[in-house]
């Protein structure tokens, strides 16, 4: 009897023993619950900060700018107006293949569209560097459809390149006699092919001007505008 009253109370002790280890190891239990959650909280939280880095699109570059393209205004379809200004890449940004850096500031043409008629065109350049231009590039207008066929091309006598000072702007003034256009659209270009007349016709030696959407290194041509004729 006293044998089963002793196994009982070695019973009752075992159990207090239990509970107490319980109640010792609760806390450690829920510590380390909580920092399992913590855990897969950063986790998640840095896998979603580094996915939305990966697929947020890259910053437009400054060349693709709105304020950065040339701000062209175009009157009329049978009698063209155009007047375009443009912003400068700045020297730093700008590609150097040993060219001068000449920026195109300011374009202004007038002509018709149904008849030959004489053209008026005015250019603004200015020169942004300290390369000496040796000899002067011939400097062409050009007109061109959608699917690149030639309407146009007049070579610009009176403009000088060689002539530009640095830091300075210089106007040029021309008077063209043009033919009639067909109602379409049509791109207006300056081609700066090089002054040797072995790589005159080579489009990767023409020269490039430097300002935002303007120089266009697939054609070697340098887009001034756009207009569209219609009757």
């Amino acid at each position: 009897m006293k044998r089963i009253d002793l196994d009982h109370k070695k019973g009752d002790e075992y159990k207090l023993l239990a509970r107490r280890f319980a109640v010792m190891v609760r806390p450690f239990t829920n510590i380390k619950a909580k920092a399992c959650f913590c855990c897969a909280a950063f986790i998640a939280f840095t896998n979603g900060a580094a996915q939305e880095k990966i697929s947020s699109p890259a910053s437009p570059p400054i060349s693709s700018q709105a304020g950065a393209q040339p701000r062209c205004r175009v009157n009329g379809t049978r009698d063209i107006a155009i007047a375009c200004d443009y912003t400068q890449v700045p020297l730093r940004s700008a590609p150097s293949f040993g060219e001068p850096h000449i920026a195109l500031d300011r374009a202004e043409l007038s002509f018709k569209t149904e008849d030959s008629n004489w053209m008026r065109l005015e250019l603004r350049f200015t020169k942004t560097d300290r390369v000496p231009i040796s000899v002067a590039r011939p400097v062409y207008i050009a007109f061109d459809d959608d699917a690149g066929h030639n309407f146009i091309r007049r070579p610009l006598p009176n403009v000088n390149l060689a002539g530009l000072v640095t830091g300075k702007s210089g106007n040029f003034q021309e008077r063209l006699l043009v033919p009639a256009l067909q109602p379409g659209h049509y791109r207006i270009n300056l081609w700066i092919p090089s002054a040797d007349p072995e790589f005159k016709f080579n489009s990767a030696h023409n020269l490039l001007l430097n300002s935002y959407g303007v120089g266009d290194k697939k054609t070697g041509l340098n887009r001034i505008a756009e207009f569209t004729v219609t009757r």
